[in-house]
C-alpha cells in the first residue's frame, strides 16, 4: 500500500512538473484560409487543387538554439512532376543601415537557401506531409540584426522555375520584428 502511494505521488509530480521550456516565439500568426491567388500559369497542370495546396494557415518564427526556425503550416505538401511548391520569408529594413534577408525553400525536395544581401547560406529544411508542416532553420550568421518588416509567401511555380507562376498566398507579419 505504501509503495503504491509512493508511486502515485511520483507520477503526480512528474505529470505536473514543468517540461523543458520551448524557445519563446518571435512570431506566431495565422493566415486566412482559402485566400490563395490562382494564376493562369499557361496550361492545365498543376490542377486547381494542387495550386491551392500552398494555402498558408499559420506561420511561426522562434529561436532554435543559435538558429532561427521558420515554420509554415500549409494545406498540404504535394508531389508534382510539372511544378514546385515554395515557401519564402522576406525580412527587410530600408535605409542606410538597412538589410535584406530572403529565405527560399522547396518542401518537396527539402532544399533551401537564405540570401543575406549578397551572401548565400544553406538552410536545413524538414517537412511533415502528414501535417503539411515545413520547418526551415536559418543559421545565426545569416540573420540580420535589428528590426524590420517580415513578409511570408507560399507559391507554386513551374518545375525548377522562378517566382509564382501558378498560385500564391502571402502574409505580412504585423508590426516590426527582430529576429
Amino acid at each position: 500500500m505504501i509503495l503504491r502511494a509512493a508511486a502515485l505521488a511520483l507520477a503526480a509530480t512528474l505529470l505536473t512538473a514543468p517540461t523543458a521550456t520551448a524557445a519563446p516565439l518571435i512570431v506566431d500568426q495565422t493566415d486566412v484560409t482559402g485566400d490563395v491567388n490562382i494564376f493562369d500559369g499557361g496550361g492545365t497542370k498543376p490542377t486547381t487543387g494542387q495550386r491551392r495546396s500552398i494555402d498558408l494557415a499559420r506561420f511561426t518564427a522562434a529561436a532554435h538554439g543559435k538558429d532561427v526556425r521558420f515554420t509554415f503550416h500549409l494545406a498540404r505538401i504535394v508531389a508534382g512532376r510539372t511544378f514546385d511548391q515554395i515557401v519564402e520569408v522576406q525580412f527587410l529594413r530600408e535605409g542606410p543601415d538597412g538589410f535584406e534577408l530572403d529565405v527560399l525553400a522547396n518542401p518537396q525536395h527539402k532544399t533551401g537557401t537564405a540570401y543575406v544581401d549578397q551572401t548565400a547560406c544553406l538552410v536545413d529544411v524538414r517537412t511533415s506531409r502528414r501535417t503539411g508542416t515545413v520547418r526551415v532553420d536559418v543559421p545565426e550568421r545569416c540573420i540580420p540584426e535589428g528590426g524590420g518588416v517580415l513578409r511570408v509567401s507560399t507559391y507554386t511555380q513551374e518545375k525548377n522555375g522562378s517566382g509564382p507562376g501558378f498560385s500564391e498566398d502571402t502574409m505580412r507579419v504585423k508590426g516590426r520584428v527582430s529576429l
